[in-house]
């Protein structure tokens, strides 16, 4: 390797990459990535999901024989693990930097390591975006894609059809809406047929402003409105009031979730988009959290950590053997070097998985639009 280039072995870009991963916490817009755990998977794992239903004990005598039900039946599923990858180019400036680096100044290391941990960070939140879209999308049962070439089409994860409700009459409807009533429904649904208590529901800030403006939720939150408020001054009140006021109607947690992350097309468009949609509400149960029983991310091996000593002219420097994700290391442009350039790249092969299907519910309670603009902010 070039002596110039050893500054981008993929040893030492991985290494950055894993202290960002590791000492760093969640960005709080990614909610269900602090909920859901890597748990190492192999490409096209086949995995056991247990199908059936617990059964509660019968009374034997002594000296009588207990009866002997059967217990239930493997459901096998395949997951094929796709790679959730991005990458991005190193300008020219910082290229004649590199070269300047053969001197070892240590003013020049200091600004070109403080660009190469921003490039690599981006590279990573980028890597956290999409899978915390992913992680959403599992949570509501439904996801679609069509870009550069992969096409996935209204995929789910085997949500129960009684968990996954449209309400006869959407949210922003204020005078016939019964959002208490729609959530409380599902929560009794839970309960009594699945054993799962719902007690947290994630929904837009939108959402909750066409659920608190309803006359049902007024009429059910009255005996809970503190001494400050009226219902009168209520879309006037801080947003933590708003939100208390709604706790104490449901019983439930709420979670506002407004994150957004930024994609570009193929015309180089770049737009913004919510992970959780407006119109979809969420309920899940706060205790199975981290619970890799009830749901987690298949993290395969990258396969460019399998391959790396055999392009080594491509890749600046070996991985070091396999590995799982995040991954990140640095390539040539260009084997001809024309023009010049050197691409950082971020990687994870894998996918979320959902073992638990009744551990999530999810409402669509309208279709309205919403009000943030998706473009560009000037």
């Amino acid at each position: 390797m070039a002596e110039n280039l050893r500054f981008l072995r993929a040893a030492r870009v991985n290494t950055i990459m894993d202290a960002l991963q590791d000492v760093r916490e969640m960005p709080p817009e990614l909610v269900w990535s602090n909920r859901i755990n890597d748990v190492p998977a192999l490409d096209g794992e086949i995995m056991a999901r247990f199908v059936g239903r617990l059964q509660i004990a019968d009374l034997i005598a002594d000296d009588q024989a207990a009866v002997v039900y059967q217990a239930g039946k493997f459901s096998l599923e395949s997951t094929a693990v796709p790679n959730l990858k991005h990458g991005t180019n190193m300008t020219q400036a910082m290229l004649n930097q590199l070269q300047s680096l053969r001197g070892q100044i240590p003013q020049d290391m200091g600004l070109f390591e403080n660009y190469e941990q921003r490039t690599i960070d981006g590279l990573l939140t980028g890597v956290r975006w999409r899978k915390e879209a992913l992680f959403t999308a599992m949570l509501m049962d439904g996801f679609s894609y069509n870009r550069l070439g992969i096409v996935m089409s209204n995929v789910t994860w085997g949500m129960p059809s009684d968990l996954k409700v449209t309400p006869s009459i959407t949210w922003d409807n204020p005078t016939t809406a019964t959002p208490v009533s729609d959530i409380l429904t599902v929560v009794l649904v839970g309960k009594t047929r699945y054993g799962i208590t719902f007690n947290r529901v994630s929904m837009t800030t939108t959402d909750f402003r066409y659920m608190i403006a309803t006359t049902e939720f007024q009429n059910k939150a009255k005996a809970f409105l503190p001494p400050q408020l009226s219902f009168t001054n209520l879309a006037l009140a801080a947003l933590d009031q708003q939100r208390a006021l709604a706790e104490a109607t449901l019983g439930m947690t709420i979670e506002l979730n407004d994150g957004r992350y930024w994609t570009r097309d193929a015309n180089g468009v770049t737009t913004s988009a919510p992970f959780q949609a407006v119109g979809k509400v969420i309920l899940t149960d706060s205790n199975n959290d981290n619970n890799d029983a009830v749901m987690d991310f298949a993290n395969g091996i990258v396969t460019e950590s399998i391959v790396a000593d055999l392009v080594d002219t491509a890749m600046i420097g070996g991985l070091g053997g396999p590995q799982y994700g995040p991954v990140a290391y640095a390539t040539v442009a260009n084997p001809n070097l024309n023009p010049p350039g050197i691409v950082y790249w971020g990687v994870v092969r894998g996918f979320p998985r959902k073992h638990l299907l009744q551990a999530s519910a999810c409402l669509t309670v309208g279709t309205y639009s919403d009000s943030i603009s998706v473009g560009e902010p000037f």
